[in-house]
């Protein structure tokens, strides 16, 4: 029976194979045929997977691409001039009234 694992991925070349690390530190051999939905594999990129014991040792199948936590997405530059304007008409009604009464 094929265990459910996740980890890393390590290594992957453009010959279509590459090594997986597992949560449990072990390394596991993937193949690109193995690959979910032909998805191209790239380093540092968290899978879930299947493990198989084939005569040369452990093989991920059945590799999916992690769905990746809801990124923050940077500041625009035009996000960064309306909060910098913002500011500026908060500091001139704030003189004002500070120098008026």
């Amino acid at each position: 029976m094929a265990k459910k694992m996740t980890g890393i991925v390590v290594q992957f070349g453009t010959k279509g194979y590459g090594f997986i690390t597992g949560d449990d530190g072990e390394k596991y051999f993937v193949h690109q045929k193995n690959v979910y939905n032909k998805s191209r594999l790239r380093s540092d990129t968290r899978v879930t997977f299947r493990v198989e014991t084939s005569e040369k040792g452990l093989v991920a199948t059945n590799v999916k691409l992690e769905k990746p936590e809801k990124e923050k997405m940077p500041l625009t530059d035009s996000t960064i001039k309306t909060m910098f304007a913002i500011l500026f008409v908060m500091q001139i009604i704030a003189f004002y009234f500070l120098f008026n009464l």
